[in-house]
């Protein structure tokens, strides 16, 4: 099974290689406070979104079947190593990813060290508005929304609206 799943993943990855992934400029949700939802830490505890204020804070929605999201996880761990000590939390939330235990199997088999949240599907698409996987969140220390990401973003992308964030 996890053979069929890294095929399907490598193609995935060569059929995207030519397709950008996007970083919108301004949505309506641009500027304005992050929605406040609860999702769950792999042990069962309570996390609020509200909980992150005060830290520049990038939220990736993500699945353990979500093949671009593959591609996208190693460009996180990195911003997250670079930017955690200046005030970064890179926290990924699991949208239908299985149980605590796979997720942490696919954690340490993918490097996350960044905190990992379980969310659920119809939270994610209605307060967040999640349409595809994965979706990112760019959220200044005050709580408010500064950029939307679809797709597999870059470590250097990412950085560049980072930075001004942590200053």
């Amino acid at each position: 099974m996890r053979r069929l799943l890294r095929l399907l993943t490598f193609l995935a990855l060569v059929l995207m290689s030519n397709s950008p992934a996007v970083a919108s400029a301004a949505t309506p949700d641009d500027f304005k406070p992050v929605p406040e939802a609860t999702f769950h830490a792999l042990d069962g505890t309570p996390v609020a979104v509200s909980t992150f204020q005060g830290s520049v804070v990038l939220i990736n929605f993500w699945g353990t079947w979500c093949a671009p999201c593959f591609q996208e996880i190693p460009e996180l761990v990195r911003l997250s190593h670079q930017f955690k000590k200046r005030g970064l939390e890179v926290v990924g939330v699991a949208v239908d990813s299985g149980r605590p235990e796979d997720i942490r199997e696919f954690m340490a088999e993918y490097g996350m060290d960044y905190q990992i949240l379980v969310g659920d599907m119809s939270i994610v698409k209605s307060r967040f508005h999640v349409l595809g996987f994965p979706t990112s969140l760019l959220i200044d220390r005050q709580g408010l929304i500064r950029k939307r990401y679809f797709g597999p973003q870059t470590e250097e992308v990412l950085k560049k609206d980072v930075e001004p964030l942590l200053e």
